[in-house]
This record gives structure tokens, sequence and C-alpha cells, in this order.
């Protein structure tokens, strides 16, 4: 069973201050370890989120099934875009929550995204649903301005919570929205959000859609064990579970990095 992971964290504890200061850790050695536990896990590829825009000014050795993506300073991204680019890394991920962009700001992350556009990168947008901002971010309302007004590829990170039905329209509409399922399915796990999402999937066709665990939030058999249990419980054929494991991921791949 090939498995691409399609969203992960370099630092080994769910601890937050720790990823948002990832430059103050060993990089290589953290990087080197996710790289053995992917393997050890029978994981083929992995994209890590780096959330510490600083990292862009390091040097650091970049394991083979290692895919880096990163977030960026809003104050300072033409700056940092351009030291993202010069590594290699064509995934930028905006975070509404955590940077607290409101529809106030939404013209400036347009003009990111044009920016990002430019230097043909794809554009990933947290779109968990949730938090103390509940009422005032909404990562896949924030997409969809983005996409009436820039033609990028976007993935949803989260697939959107129980917002999932905005996100599969989104991704009806438009050939190159993603939907990667990360965190999402063990959350909601138990809920009728699941059933939602298994709704969205068969929509969608098993198409566009990725497999990921968020570790470490979600460790590596916990996530794969509820993706599978998942699967088994709205009967989808062996054909989707290799689509949404690996080879949506790996067309995904060869398009857009």
């Amino acid at each position: 069973m090939k498995i691409s992971d399609a969203h992960l964290h370099l630092y080994p504890e769910p601890i937050l201050e720790k990823e948002a200061a990832i430059s103050n850790e060993p990089v290589d050695d953290l990087l080197g370890l996710l790289s053995r536990k992917l393997t050890k896990n029978g994981i083929g590829q992995g994209v890590v989120y780096l959330l510490d825009p600083k990292i862009l000014s390091m040097e650091f050795k970049l394991p083979d099934n290692i895919i880096l993506a990163s977030a960026i300073n809003r104050n300072n991204y033409l700056s940092d875009l351009e030291k993202a680019s010069l590594k290699g890394i064509k995934i930028i991920k905006i975070l509404p929550y955590d940077e607290k962009i409101t529809k106030e700001i939404y013209p400036k992350i347009v003009e990111i995204a044009k920016t990002i556009k430019e230097k043909k990168m794809v554009l990933s947008i947290c779109s968990t649903y949730g938090s103390k901002l509940l009422y005032e971010t909404n990562g896949v309302e924030l997409a969809a301005k983005i996409k009436s007004e820039v033609d990028l590829p976007i993935i949803l990170a989260h697939g959107g919570g129980p917002k999932i039905f905005d996100s599969m329209t989104m991704a009806l509409e438009y050939e190159d929205v993603f939907l990667d399922l990360s965190f999402s399915l063990k959350y909601w796990q138990g809920s009728s959000v699941i059933r939602d999402y298994a709704f969205a999937i068969k929509k969608l066709e098993g198409n566009r859609c990725f497999y990921g665990s968020d570790y470490p939030y979600v460790n590596f058999n916990e996530s794969i064990d509820c993706f599978l249990e998942f699967m088994n419980e709205y009967k989808f054929s062996k054909k989707y579970r290799d689509r949404i494991l690996c080879t949506n991921f790996e067309e995904f791949r060869k398009v857009y990095l």
C-alpha cells in the first residue's frame, strides 16, 4: 500500500510555540528524524509545513522523502517568497486563525496570492473551522475570495471541517482546488461531519483529495487506522483508497511541484 502524507509538521511534539520558532531548533536533526519515521511507517513521501518564516534564511539538508512547504510573513512577503523560491519550495501556507486574517485583510492576501501565482507556486490555506475567532476568520471563505480574483492552485488543508460542503463545491467549480483530509477525519470521528466527508469524496469521485496525518497532532498509526476505518465504513473501493492515499498526490506533484 503506497502512501503519500500531504500534511506533516517538523517538531516531533504537538507544541505550536516550538513549531512557530522552529528556526531555534536543530533543523537538520529534526528533518532526519522525521525522514526515518516516514520510512518506518511505510510512507513514501511527505509534505512538511514550516510555520516559522525565519527558517527560509537557514541552510539545511533536505531528505529525499520530504517536500517542504512554508508559511511567510505577510508584511515581508516579497522577500520571503523569493527566499522560498530559491530553496525550491513550491507550497506556501496561510493560516487564517493563527495570523488573524479577517475580511479587512483579504485584499492584502489577494495581492500576495498574485505574487505566488507569478512564481508558479501553490497556495495552501488552513481551513479548519473553530477557535476563538470562529466568526471572524474562515479559511474556506478566504480561498473562495482568492479564487474569484486569482487563478492559482489552492490546497484546502484539513478539508474545511464542518465547512466540507463549501470546500467540495469549490473543488467542483475549480479543477485546481484540492482537499487534504489531515486531522479532520480523526477530530470529527463519530460525528455527522464524517458522513459529510464521505459524501464530498464520492461527489468528487475520489479525485483531488489527499491523505494527510497532521503529525504530530495525530500520530501515524492513529491516522492511517482512522483513514482505513473511514474507507471501510463508507464502502469506498480500493481504487478510491489508493487515489487518496497516493495517486492523487503523485499526479499533483508532477503538475505543480
